[in-house]
């Protein structure tokens, strides 16, 4: 959504007054839904997610880490957490919230930047109103500090000091939808995955010496049979939730389409990568969705009118379709010609290849 305002867009049919009645029509739209969802889901999931790292932080300190046969993050994510659980719980609650928004009013504005002021605040309304990142900000989740972690490296000079946010993320909460990120880095940021591998080796190993081992052996115990299993999985948002053969067949297709994306070149690959994350991971929730941001810079920059109905479309089929919707943004990343995408990234300035 960001960049749909971006002056650099490629084909010009978005001159600035159709450029900001776009933004209007999406920030309406984004807004509207994100509100609704935040009143019907407010009472049931506010903030439970920081408050179980703060309860596995507390774990951690007592020597109980595992009791939650919920809480699949690893002891890394539960010592970073143990400075919140020196503060009062509800200044605790909400300096992560304050954090989370940060984040994301930060990307916005750096792909927004040399706009008018009008544009720049349209553009931070849609993303911070997104419903995937209002869920993941009502529940004090961590996806976007994972949206910045994947931003940075891809925004960004493939170097390894680029990937270190995302090794801290890899070692602390490591999400089986980043491993299509982690193949993509593979192809086109080696280097700053070496850096997000380095760090995510050196942040367990020192994890280890102050926790010591047993914390990650009852990690591993939660890892093998986690309560969620033991429940229908409610609210699963991934193929996996469909009935066999069906969920099989659709992962095999999603991944031939990624694999079609894979060699046009980084954008669509990305773009690809994340969607076909979000569709094969064994348990996906709305929230997961909203690291599909990093590439909507991208996606405006090769195609304004694709980005628009992509925005325009987003909010309302992540809440009622979201494998068709994800389905949907894979195979656009998979057909628009790899000659449209841009080659470098959408926020990096030559002058300071950093």
């Amino acid at each position: 959504m960001a960049a749909l305002s971006d002056a650099r867009a490629r084909s010009a049919p978005f001159p600035p007054a159709r450029r900001r009645l776009a933004l209007l029509a999406i920030a309406g739209i984004t807004c509207s839904i994100g509100i609704v969802a935040l009143v019907s889901l407010g009472d049931a999931a506010w903030m439970v997610d920081i408050r179980r790292n703060l309860g596995a932080a507390r774990d951690l300190l007592a020597g109980d880490f595992g009791r939650d046969g919920g809480y699949l993050y690893s002891p890394l994510a539960a010592l970073v957490t143990v400075p919140l659980t020196w503060l009062p719980e509800p200044v605790a609650v909400g300096t992560w919230l304050a954090i989370g928004v940060a984040i994301v009013l930060t990307g916005a504005a750096r792909t927004t930047r040399g706009l008018p002021v009008a544009d720049r605040a349209l553009v931070a309304l849609s993303a911070i109103t997104f419903v995937p990142v209002a869920y993941d900000l009502m529940l004090g989740n961590v996806t976007s500090v994972l949206i910045a972690a994947v931003a940075l490296a891809a925004w960004r000079a493939d170097r390894p000091r680029n990937g270190i946010l995302l090794g801290l993320v890899v070692a602390a909460a490591p999400k089986p939808g980043l491993i299509p990120v982690l193949v993509w880095m593979l192809v086109f940021r080696r280097r700053a995955l070496l850096g997000a591998i380095a760090t995510a080796a050196f942040a367990s190993l020192a994890c280890v010496g102050l926790v010591g081992p047993e914390p990650f052996l009852a990690w591993v115990r939660v890892l093998r049979s986690p309560d969620y299993l033991s429940s229908p999985m409610a609210g699963n948002m991934a193929l996996g939730a469909l009935p066999m053969p069906w969920s099989a067949l659709l992962a095999v297709a999603a991944i031939g389409l990624a694999l079609a994306a894979l060699r046009k070149g980084p954008w669509p690959a990305l773009a690809a990568a994340i969607c076909l994350g979000l569709l094969v991971s064994p348990y996906t929730l709305a929230y997961a969705a909203g690291v599909l941001l990093v590439v909507v810079p991208a996606l405006a920059a090769c195609s304004p009118l694709a980005a628009t109905g992509f925005a325009l479309t987003a909010s309302a089929g992540v809440v009622l379709v979201f494998p068709v919707w994800v389905a949907s943004a894979l195979c656009l990343s998979a057909v628009l010609p790899s000659s449209w995408w841009p080659e470098s990234p959408p926020a990096w300035n030559p002058e300071d290849p950093s």
